[in-house]
């Protein structure tokens, strides 16, 4: 498992990768630089903004792991100002609007787990969403090419 700076670099490239297929379509489009929050990536074309999730783990577990919570506040799905998520795990890109991945868990029943990450020092709360769960309410799911598949080691969500 790799640690925290590693996951980072590996999420940065992952964005990078994201932005330039974005760009093919929609050329103003640009990654959000720092620690910002809301969204990874906008485009002023469509005037819409993209969070980026990297999860090379779910390859083995068939599972995304979805944040709600950190340090005791909200965050990831229940802050986000994203208009889709895009999921990343070296086989697909799977796009889907966040509203739909609440709906899921409730729908479904999914239970809160707690989980420390890698890196991390105090525990967040999260839902293990199936996979396939997803895919079925993914508005879109492309394979990633050659060139976009990130060789990792069971690399945890960032």
């Amino acid at each position: 498992m790799p640690d925290f700076s590693e996951a980072l670099m590996t999420g940065k490239k992952v964005e990078q990768m994201f932005l330039n297929r974005l760009k093919m379509k929609y050329k103003n489009s640009m990654i959000i630089e720092g620690s910002f929050k809301p969204f990874d990536i906008y485009s002023a074309d469509n005037h819409t903004r993209y969070e980026i999730k990297c999860d090379m783990k779910s390859k083995y577990t068939n599972n995304f792991l979805i944040e709600v919570q950190h340090y005791g506040k909200s965050s990831a799905l229940m802050t986000t100002e994203a208009e889709f998520w895009v999921f990343y795990d070296s086989i697909n890109w799977i796009v889907v609007r966040p509203e739909k991945i609440k709906d899921l868990i409730l729908s479904k029943g999914y239970k809160q787990i707690k989980t420390i990450g890698n890196g991390d020092t105090h525990a967040k709360l999260c839902y293990l969403v199936k996979k396939q769960d997803i895919q079925n309410i993914a508005s879109q799911i492309e394979p990633c090419s050659e060139f976009e598949i990130i060789k990792s080691n069971d690399s945890e969500s960032l």
